[in-house]
């Protein structure tokens, strides 16, 4: 039993002790003998104890007047006899204590004694002794643990005191229990006036729970949170009393008791305005930094001491094709910058003698592409330090193709300025002589002819004498394009169809014998405007290509002319495509000079294609060619539906104004 009893898992009920209706009935207490233990009772029956013990000394009794309790007892102005039946009349008796240790004494106590009076004798006394050394004991212990308990709540209260956080003991019921010296100094109230009130008024000056006001409250939305998680922090935006907005960190925590549960929450908190508002103007500041750096057309690279890329803008992104998160992430200065040029610029920046000392001033150099080309830059870097000591660079990258394109078009430009005065001397020369030698060349003809009539029997000579013709009708060729550059050759405008011109112009050549092995492909746009110009002009134009198609292609291949109308741009669009094999690299930027030519000597006078730009120049319109990388040569002609400049029966000029740029009237 006594095992089974041990081993039991239920806990043991504690003895319920059972009191009597006299337990609450208070002790009117008579001492007979006042020796030395009567006086030691009287002193630890002080009146706090006999309060506890619900006890009254009523009198003292002994035959010894100077006996140390008797005396005491009179000092307490107890009622003192020498004859302890006088103890009997003493009013609200009910205990008589013996201590002289006599059981006459005793006797004649139970013998005397008035009903209802309990006697306890000396050798009993002893349990009342023992329980009064009990409640000594325990009101000691109660003495210190209160004692301990003010201890810990002033050493609590001064290390609350002591923090710079604005510290609230909150109860379930959401009335203020403890507050620190902070809490009161930045509310500006006393401790007393706070203690007891609502924490949503004192803390926010409100007069309803925050909840009602749809703001957090820990105790009736976040309690169980705070059970379970034991420690939350956030932030908090409200407005003071002035209007004002404030924000505040706030970390709750829950006080437990000694069972486990929850009873109070603690609160600290701390006025962050200022934090805020100087991180939002920090994040406002870097934002817009971000955004012009972002928004600066040039490339602009910012790396640390060990090349790690930090800031790769847009301007950088579009300059090399890689994008931001695969340098920063995964790349390095050296993905897209030659690192022995890096580090040469480096020393530079630290030296004197490419700009101020840590600046480097514009430096031509080239950055590797994503595809790996190079690109023409132009690069201007600054070192960045922090309490004197590098921590890394920035860099600035200006693409320089467009002004370098912009240069070359200058160049080029140039180039043809010199070339036109060329040609406008020529034109000036050609227009002074050419009546003069087209004279001699007429009569070289006349004189020739009559030669063949007066050696016409002589064939051996006739050849000799065609051969002259033949050459001197070839300088008449060369005066008479030179004649075209030279004077104003008017021409009337009238409106016509794109489609007859080419048509009429392809016929010219399709009988004939250079054309026997060449397949012409007409793709010509139905419904085209008709254009406006110098259908005659333009018919040369097409003939001198068709004839160039044939010359390049030596007779045999396939020539394709393709003809439609952009609506939008309101342009006539002209393909003429050869199969021959194409114009070599280094020839093509010279193919529109005069008197350029690739044909043999003899077979061309290297004008016709200088006329022709010239005429679709004239017309407002552009001539130009391409090389496919399959071979050939594509030719493509742009014209406005009405010539720019002229309306129809309009007089236009050909030779000067297209050609000899800044050339005067003569």
């Amino acid at each position: 039993m006594e095992q089974a009893f041990l081993k039991s898992d239920k806990p043991v009920e504690p003895v319920k002790i059972r009191r009597g209706e006299q337990a609450n009935i208070p002790l009117g207490v008579a001492v007979v003998g006042g020796g030395r233990a009567c006086y030691d009772l009287l002193r630890l029956l002080d009146k706090d104890r006999l309060s506890r013990l619900k006890m009254r000394i009523l009198g003292v009794s002994d035959i010894n007047p100077d006996a140390p309790g008797f005396m005491y007892a009179r000092e307490l102005r107890l009622f003192a006899t020498t004859n302890m039946e006088d103890l009997f009349q003493l009013e609200g008796l009910n205990l008589i204590i013996e201590l002289t240790g006599s059981s006459a004494v005793r006797d004649q106590l139970y013998q005397k004694k008035p009903s209802g009076v309990s006697v306890i004798d000396h050798k009993a006394t002893r349990l009342l002794w023992d329980l009064i050394q009990m409640e000594m004991e325990k009101g000691e212990l109660e003495s210190e643990r209160q004692q301990y308990q003010r201890k810990i709540k002033e050493e609590t209260q001064v290390i609350l005191d002591s923090m710079p956080y604005r510290i609230m003991v909150v109860g379930l019921d959401m009335t203020i229990e403890r507050v620190n010296k902070t809490f009161l100094k930045e509310h500006n109230v006393n401790y007393e006036d706070v203690v007891g009130r609502p924490c949503y008024e004192v803390r926010y000056g409100l007069d309803k729970p925050c909840h009602q006001y749809d703001r957090s409250c820990s105790i009736t939305q976040r309690l169980d949170e705070i059970k379970e998680k034991g420690l939350i922090s956030t932030y908090q935006e409200y407005k003071d009393e002035k209007g004002e907005t404030r924000f505040d960190v706030v970390t709750v925590a829950p006080i437990y008791d000694d069972k486990g549960e929850v009873v109070q929450i603690l609160e600290a908190s701390r006025d962050v305005t200022d934090r805020i508002r100087l991180e939002r103007e920090v994040e406002r500041s870097s934002t817009f930094l971000e955004k012009v750096i972002q928004s600066t057309v040039d490339g602009i690279v910012v790396v640390d001491t060990k090349g790690k890329v930090l800031i790769f803008n847009q301007g950088m992104e579009q300059l090399t094709g890689y994008s931001s998160g695969e340098i920063i992430n995964r790349g390095h200065l050296s993905s897209f910058y030659n690192i022995d040029v890096a580090k040469e610029n480096m020393r530079k920046m630290r030296s004197d003698q490419y700009g101020p000392p840590g600046k480097l001033n514009p430096t031509s150099m080239t950055v590797t592409t994503k595809d790996g080309r190079e690109i023409p830059v132009t690069l201007a870097a600054s070192i960045i330090t922090m309490d004197g000591k590098e921590v890394g660079s920035v860099g600035v990258f200006t693409d320089m193709r467009g002004v370098l394109k912009m240069r070359k078009e200058l160049e080029d430009a140039n180039i043809q300025l010199i070339q036109s005065q060329k040609i406008a001397s020529i034109g000036r020369m050609a227009a002074g002589v050419a009546h003069e030698i087209n004279n001699p060349l007429s009569a070289i003809l006349i004189y020739t002819e009559l030669l063949k009539e007066r050696l016409k029997d002589n064939p051996e000579h006739l050849e000799d004498l065609q051969q002259i013709v033949d050459q001197t009708l070839r300088c008449k060729k060369i005066v008479s394009d030179l004649l075209e550059f030279s004077r104003k050759s008017a021409a009337k405008t009238s409106s016509f169809s794109m489609e007859n011109l080419i048509t009429k112009s392809l016929d010219l050549f399709i009988h004939k014998a250079s054309f026997h092995n060449i397949g012409v492909i007409k793709e010509i746009q139905e419904g085209m405007p008709p254009m406006v110009g110098d259908m005659s002009q333009l018919q040369q134009v097409f003939t001198n290509l068709f004839m160039n198609a044939a010359d390049a292609m030596e007779g045999k291949g396939k020539l394709t002319v393709r003809a439609r109308f952009d609506d939008e741009r309101s342009r006539f669009i002209i393909h003429v495509a050869d199969t021959g094999p194409g114009i070599p690299e280094d020839l093509r930027d010279k193919l529109f000079d005069i008197f350029f030519t690739t044909k043999p000597v003899g077979k061309g006078t290297g004008m016709g294609l200088s006329i022709s730009q010239n005429i679709i120049k004239i017309h407002g319109g552009n001539l130009y060619f391409e090389c496919p990388p399959e071979g050939g040569t594509v030719f493509i002609i742009e014209l406005p539906a009405i010539q720019t400049g002229a309306s129809a029966e309009e007089s236009v000029f050909l030779g000067e104004e297209a050609v000899f740029i800044g050339m005067d009237e003569p």
